[in-house]
């Protein structure tokens, strides 16, 4: 199996020997090891899920993640007998990650329409789900100031990766400027062009979120209207009391079905924009890639310190979730 593209990978530029020696390693848990092999493998494990199952740039962030928790354990590095080249056995265990991954970012498909109460009792969810747009969101100032001051006491290095992945809210201190500016070789003027030029394409990101925003509520009015007309059609097949009424009965009762199964279709679709919401992803990020090109440094790093630069802020908010979400 080989991975498309022209990128060079670490693996073709490593000993097979060495490579050995560190899965061993890895395979027991060795601090160390583990982080050389990070280090060295973090592209790998950001581009494979871009190059092979064509995902986006926030998705293969959002993957790296989800890899890197299951690989630190050091399980999977104990597969590898050396039987196979350690590029198959490595594309092999990324693959069957990503699949893994996958299933568990699609599981809201399958949720139900209707659940049961205490009493046994059927409800819709639609019913009991308000519009997001009739609930006043209003976020407590301690929280962002908990927020600010977490950010504030990060290491310079967590604080500055954190403000470029979510540049298009956050602003550089001159102190991160400067960070950034010799991280990179470049004048701060130059940084600063390159921010700019960056939030310019972010904004094309935040219009589609808006557009996203306006489809939950879409749908949301939409099912309420069907709601509606459904409960009209139950009404008049109740109150069927006439041949003729009889005679229109079936066609009633085969519109009810329809507007049954729009209900499901559209609270479904609904629901998934939801699950997005509730992950982050109308949130506007920058691809690490492009934070990675301005530090210098590997995309798999960036999603390293960003993962603990949030540990930091879940800390400060005693487990409540990152407030940028």
């Amino acid at each position: 199996m080989s991975i498309p593209g022209e990128h060079k990978d670490a693996i073709g530029a490593t000993d097979v020997d060495e490579l050995r020696e560190l899965v061993r390693r890895c395979g027991h848990k060795d601090r160390e090891a583990l982080q050389d092999f990070f280090e060295r493998f973090s592209r790998d494990i950001y581009n494979f899920p871009m190059k092979v199952f064509h995902l986006d740039e926030d998705a293969a962030s959002d993957f790296y993640l989800y890899a890197f928790e299951r690989l630190k354990d050091g399980g999977r590095f104990q597969s590898f007998e050396g039987r196979s080249s350690f590029r198959t056995w490595f594309y092999t265990v990324l693959r069957n990650l990503v699949i893994d991954w996958m299933r568990t970012v699609r599981e809201i498909e399958t949720i139900q329409v209707t659940r049961y109460d205490d009493s046994g009792n059927e409800y819709s969810l639609i019913e009991n789900t308000a519009d997001p747009r009739s609930v006043v969101s209003e976020v407590d100032e301690n929280i962002i100031q908990h927020f600010h001051q977490a950010l504030s006491t990060m290491p310079l290095e967590l604080r500055s990766v954190f403000k470029l992945s979510y540049i298009f809210y956050l602003e550089l201190s001159r102190a991160e400027l400067q960070y950034v500016a010799e991280r990179s070789g470049r004048a701060p003027e130059d940084v600063l062009r390159s921010v700019a030029r960056l939030r310019h394409q972010l904004s094309e990101k935040e219009l589609k979120n808006i557009s996203a925003e306006d489809k939950i509520t879409s749908l949301y009015l939409s099912v309420i209207d069907l709601k509606n007309r459904r409960d009209r059609l139950i009404t008049r097949i109740a109150t069927t009391d006439s041949e003729a009424s009889l005679s229109a009965d079936g066609s009633r009762q085969a519109e009810l079905e329809q507007v049954e199964r729009s209900i499901r279709k559209k609270y479904n679709q609904r629901e998934k924009l939801l699950y997005k919401k509730h992950r982050g992803h109308f949130v506007v990020r920058t691809p690490y890639r492009y934070v990675a090109e301005l530090l210098g440094i590997p995309e798999g790093s960036v999603s390293v310190l960003m993962m603990r630069a949030n540990d930091r802020i879940r800390q400060a908010h005693k487990g409540d979730t990152n407030i940028l979400r």
